[in-house]
């Protein structure tokens, strides 16, 4: 996450405002021509997970090696459509040349997706962190890299070296893969009625792909529309502080879901509505905890990290940060649906009320051009969709809606509300000299851990946390 923050200031000193805000709008449409991208690794690592519940390796080895094939095969449709409809969008509607880099990028990503899904299946958390550490550090030295070459040429580098990196990521998993997973060596064994399962899992799931990727970089060329490429710019940023924070809970998550995958394919509802109401409470304290500081004193902060802070990209940091910390729960009710199998209403009810984001933002902005109300709108239509969530998930499990408000959105709501109050206060008294910072981020940390162990936890919770400290210092 550091070096992730890190990077991001010294990209958008090398490339500019204007370079890097046309980078990502240029890079945000490609990986929309690839919105499979995240319904493969969706696929991938719900597939994997339930193979390995059944422990043979005939199973495992016939689920991997269709997996492949289908990220191979639709790596190639993503190609055909970046240098088809995306070179006739980006040339003729907006005027910005293509980087077919980045469609060669998100075929490469694709790939991997497979071995990526096979290290998460297996729980092997060290290695997944340790080829994470690998790809930040990568990036890193190729923002340095943009420092020493002409100013022209720096966005046609940082294209091709982002590539180079995610070849270097491609080439490390399938080595670790190799010699840990046997089912990985295995050649390609034809399925047919296993593949149209998958195409099917894979039709609907892209549905909700699409949504995601159609309203994120919707929302990016309504600004680019209505704002300029400036505007793109701090959105960026604030996609990029987003990012990072909320890939500290994304791989909390990754080491759960396995296990949740996995009691819901075998039947376990006990187990996995206990994993249920833990991921979701747990990825919601560890975005506030690592969000709500950052919300109080973004000026700071963002004035602490970049050379230039872009208009409006304080208030976009705020705003995004608080959908990231809401929409934290979405993704264990996810899960369950997935491990399930039967994903078609969720995706349908899900992903039409998240489409009504962008239609409603340009309504917004045509009556009022403030770029902030975009995201405004979208924390509006999110909190309506978790509702659309838990409606159809929970009766998977065979849990109460009323249970799940009451044990996850009450805690939660009281948590957030009292923290932000909090830190709003100390920030009131409190300067932005370096110790008062440092105090009111402690502060606020303490108080917030304060609420999370006597509002957010449960008896058992607590219970089970002090056992687990009195352990630690018995050792």
């Amino acid at each position: 996450m550091v070096v992730s923050l890190y990077t991001s200031r010294i990209v958008l000193d090398a490339l500019g405002i204007i370079d890097y805000g046309l980078y990502n709008v240029v890079g945000g449409i490609v990986i929309a021509l690839g919105f499979l991208s995240g319904t493969l690794n969706t696929a991938s690592s719900r597939f994997i997970t339930v193979a390995l519940s059944t422990r043979k390796l005939e199973v495992m080895q016939k689920t991997f090696s269709n997996i492949l094939f289908v990220n191979v095969l639709l790596s190639f449709v993503i190609l055909i459509g970046g240098e088809t409809i995306g070179l006739w969008f980006l040339c003729h509607k907006i005027q910005i040349p293509l980087d077919q880099m980045s469609i060669l990028t998100v075929m490469v990503n694709i790939i991997s997706s497979a071995y990526n899904a096979c290290i998460i299946a297996h729980e092997k958390m060290e290695a997944f962190a340790y080829i994470s550490l690998i790809d930040a550090l990568g990036k890193l030295m190729i923002a340095y890299s943009l420092i020493h070459v002409m100013n022209s040429d720096r966005l046609v580098m940082y294209g091709g070296l982002i590539l180079f990196m995610q070849l270097v990521n491609r080439f490390v998993y399938s080595i670790y893969c190799s010699r840990n997973f046997p089912e990985t060596k295995v050649g390609f064994l034809w399925d047919k009625a296993y593949l149209t399962k998958m195409f099917k899992f894979i039709t609907w799931a892209s549905y909700g792909s699409f949504v995601s990727i159609g309203f994120t970089q919707g929302l990016n060329i309504l600004l680019n529309i209505f704002f300029g490429p400036a505007v793109n710019t701090a959105r960026a940023i604030s996609v990029q502080v987003q990012n990072a924070i909320v890939l500290f809970t994304t791989n909390f998550q990754a080491a759960i879901n396995p296990q949740l995958i996995k009691n819901v394919a075998i039947g376990d509802n006990l187990s996995a509505q206990k994993l249920l109401l833990a991921s979701s409470k747990f990825s919601f304290f560890l975005l506030c905890l690592l969000g709500i500081p950052l919300i109080i004193i973004a000026p700071t902060v963002l004035n602490l990290w970049l050379k230039e802070v872009p208009e409006y990209t304080v208030v976009f940091v705020r705003l995004m940060l608080v959908i990231s910390i809401w929409s934290s729960i979405a993704n264990p009710l996810r899960i369950v649906n997935q491990a399930e199998g039967n994903i078609k209403k969720f995706q349908i009810y899900e992903g039409t009320v998240l489409l009504f984001i962008v239609p409603v933002s340009f309504c917004v902005l045509k009556l009022e051009k403030l770029p902030e109300l975009v995201f405004v709108v979208h924390l509006f239509v999110e909190l309506l969709a978790s509702y659309i969530r838990i409606k159809i998930v929970l009766p998977k499990i065979g849990m109460r809606v009323c249970d799940y408000c009451k044990c996850v959105y009450l805690p939660l709501t009281i948590v957030f509300v009292l923290s932000v109050l909090f830190g709003s206060f100390l920030s009131l008294f409190l300067g932005d000299s370096f110790f008062s910072i440092v105090l009111l981020i402690s502060l606020l940390s303490l108080f917030l851990i304060f609420l999370v162990y006597e509002i957010g936890l449960n008896q058992n919770e607590r219970k089970k946390i002090v056992e687990f400290i009195k352990t630690k210092i018995d050792r």
